[in-house]
């Protein structure tokens, strides 16, 4: 019924409009559009047949089982137990490489400590100071003298500095019965060599001597300045706590006819190892400038210590 409706209102449509087509007039696909008539089906027509997809088997497929899950988890295991050995392993090289390190630079600092040493001394002698001018005048004094001395050894190697002064009062030496008024040095810097209980080596010696005295109203001065070498030879021997030394030098230049030095001290280390060692001896000083001869001797008090 309601086809029909729409049948006739169309055709009215139509009807009323200019552009009227007869029904007669439509194709049958357009008729088959427009709902005006049914397609029948024919039964002989052939449906195209579908497809069918083929199975495709997946092989080596196994499926998970607890056997496999533990053993996939032992691999995982064993991979970050290994992961954990190469990182330890590293961290050992690493600590190894730092221990040997540190062991080289301690051995270093203890084959230096070991192999070197400073002995600073202070000596204290009642020094008496003898001069002799070309067999007229002979001067005699003594003077309270505090001689300083360093020695820095490395291995085998001794550099030593020491050095002294002095000033004597000579009453009634000189022509018309004035005095004389004298200031003397000397100051010695030596490399020695240590072969067993021996040192022996070179030394550079500075020598100078100040006077000045009264005569007929005027003051008159003087000085003399010489540099001399020397070769030193000094020896040492240890018994427990006992130390003895001694040695001497000898030196000269083109004024300076001769100068030479010899001493001899008995020891008493308070500790083993030379840390502190007290000594007592004797020691001389002589040099022959040109023909004024001084003499610097006296008894000796040390105190000396190595570290």
């Amino acid at each position: 019924m309601i086809r029909g409706f729409l049948l006739l209102s169309i055709g009215a449509s139509l009807f009323a409009s200019s552009d009227y087509v007869p029904f007669s007039k439509f194709s049958k696909e357009k008729q088959v559009e427009y709902n005006f008539i049914k397609i029948e089906k024919n039964s002989n027509e052939k449906i195209p047949e579908v497809k069918k997809i083929k199975k495709t088997q997946i092989r080596n497929y196994k499926k998970a089982n607890e056997a496999n899950l533990i053993k996939k988890s032992q691999i995982r295991k064993q991979i970050s137990q290994n992961t954990v050995n190469i990182k330890n392993s590293e961290a050992i090289k690493e600590y190894k490489k730092e221990n040997i390190l540190n062991t080289n630079i301690k051995n270093t600092q203890d084959t230096f400590n070991k192999n070197f040493s400073i002995t600073p001394r202070l000596t204290y002698s009642y020094m008496q100071v003898n001069g002799y001018h070309s067999g007229k005048v002979d001067l005699k004094d003594e003077d309270n003298v505090v001689i300083p001395e360093i020695s820095i050894e490395y291995k085998n190697n001794i550099v030593k500095v020491e050095g002294f002064s002095t000033k004597t009062f000579y009453d009634n030496v000189v022509i018309g019965g004035e005095d004389l008024y004298t200031k003397a040095s000397l100051y010695k810097l030596s490399y020695l060599y240590k072969y067993q209980n021996a040192k022996f080596g070179l030394a550079y010696n500075r020598y100078k001597i100040k006077w000045n005295y009264l005569y007929s109203g005027f003051y008159f001065y003087g000085d003399d300045k010489q540099n001399f070498p020397s070769a030193e030879l000094h020896l040492n021997n240890s018994d427990e706590n006992l130390k003895v030394e001694y040695g001497l030098s000898y030196g000269r230049n083109s004024d300076v006819k001769y100068a030479y030095e010899y001493y001899i001290t008995l020891g008493y280390k308070i500790f083993k190892n030379d840390d502190l060692v007290i000594q007592a001896g004797y020691k001389n000083r002589t040099i022959d400038n040109d023909g004024s001869k001084f003499e610097f001797a006296g008894p000796t008090l040390t105190l000396s210590s190595t570290f």
